[in-house]
């Protein structure tokens, strides 16, 4: 009888050392999952970092999982760093198309605009005409492509300074105000008679504005009207322009690159307009927003900081 209770406290305590093993062996596991949870975490939070998720508690199976999981990272890490490689590829290409077509383009701009169009006939004169027409439309697109190539580089430098951003929109509504006149739409400017100084880049800013009005010369449909509201720190300035009808959402993807309205699709237009002018507005510290009224008007906002 002593014998068999011996075995069984024996047993018993086996028992117990078993379980205390088998519960510490799965407290172990437990904490060590979920530490490499929050290793996956930090890693997915900053992928291009080169870390490996660890195991802090030896485990066969768990090791097996570590290591398909570590794999999958290496790959994806291979084939974002190949995608970034042929990306930076491509944009230097663009760049640099971009800029040998730019320059015998302007060149022959510059001669178009010099020649004596009053020796020819009429008709003459007005192909000639179309023919600058086409010719200014063709730099402006590879301006855009140009521009946005260096914006992706991080290449487009900015100096921010103090500069008056109403001086620098009545110029550009001056430049373009026989193009909307010509289609016979009326124009409503609405605008202070003196400065009003924002902090940023007058070459960005300027680039901003024409392209807000390239827009609004393209798709306005017979209106287009201009305003500012100036804030304590902001000043911001409103393009408005009646539409043949904006489609569902279209207003949350005017700024996509390549983007371009359906009712737009006929015209020369990249789609990168709009796109170049969001991301100058913020790198300036400024911002540029679009709305719809009713589908039949659209509203491109533009924030500057106020100096």
């Amino acid at each position: 009888m002593e014998i068999w209770c011996g075995v069984a406290s024996i047993l018993c305590i086996f028992f117990l050392a078993g379980t205390v093993y088998f519960y510490v062996r799965l407290l172990l596991l437990r904490n060590a999952v979920c530490d490499a949870a929050k290793q996956m975490e930090e890693i997915t939070a900053q992928i291009e970092e080169n870390r490996i998720v660890k195991l802090s508690c030896p485990g066969t199976e768990l090791e097996r999982l570590l290591e398909a999981v570590n794999c999958v990272l290496y790959q994806i890490r291979r084939k974002r760093q190949s995608y970034a490689k042929r990306e930076r590829a491509l944009k230097e290409q663009i760049e640099n198309v971009s800029h040998d077509l730019r320059t015998p383009l302007t060149s022959m701009i510059g001669y178009l605009k010099i020649m004596d169009v009053q020796t020819f006939r009429e008709e003459e004169r007005d192909n000639m005409q179309v023919v600058l027409r086409k010719a200014e439309a063709l730099e402006q697109l590879i301006t855009q492509f140009y521009d946005f190539s260096r914006l992706t580089a991080g290449d487009y430098e900015l100096k921010i300074e103090c500069v008056d951003a109403a001086r620098l929109l009545r110029e550009t509504l001056a430049d373009a105000y026989p193009s909307f006149a010509e289609g016979k739409r009326k124009v409503k400017i609405s605008l202070p008679h003196g400065a009003l100084f924002v902090k940023g880049d007058s070459g960005a800013i300027r680039r901003i504005f024409e392209n807000l009005t390239e827009n609004a010369k393209k798709y306005a449909k017979s209106s287009f009207e201009i305003s500012f509201c100036e804030e304590e720190h902001t000043v911001s300035f409103f393009f408005r322009n009646d539409t043949d009808g904006l489609a569902e959402g279209a207003e949350k993807r005017l700024f996509e690159r390549f983007y371009r309205a359906e009712y737009a699709r006929s015209g020369s237009s990249t789609g990168l307009g709009l796109t170049i002018a969001k991301e100058l507005a913020e790198k300036m510290g400024g911002s540029l927003h679009a709305e719809s009224e009713d589908k039949e008007w659209l509203i491109l906002s533009c924030s500057f900081r106020k100096s």
